[in-house]
């Protein structure tokens, strides 16, 4: 699965962006999509130096993504975006 994946926002606010490929089992991917289609979630207007992730996984012609920030994001998202941070 193609992933894009932007954090942004923190004490230091430097944004970064992460692109590449990553292998998953097929339940934890259909699960991201998911959750990806699903409804954004709603956001914490008070949330301080939070960080943003914006997530968009594609594979062919399929796209799913969405933004959520530290107060609203899925486990199952955070054990992705670990993967992900993990691999570079």
């Amino acid at each position: 699965m193609n992933y894009s994946l932007s954090i942004s926002g923190g004490i230091t606010g430097i944004p970064k962006k992460y692109v590449g490929e990553v292998t998953l089992p097929a339940t934890a991917q259909k699960r991201i999509q998911e959750i990806l289609n699903a409804p954004p979630p709603s956001t914490n207007a008070n949330l301080r130096d939070g960080l943003q992730y914006h997530l968009q996984v594609y594979e062919g012609n399929l796209n799913y993504e969405s933004t959520f920030d530290d107060s609203n994001l899925p486990d199952e998202l955070r054990h992705f975006i670990t993967t992900i941070l993990n691999q570079d």
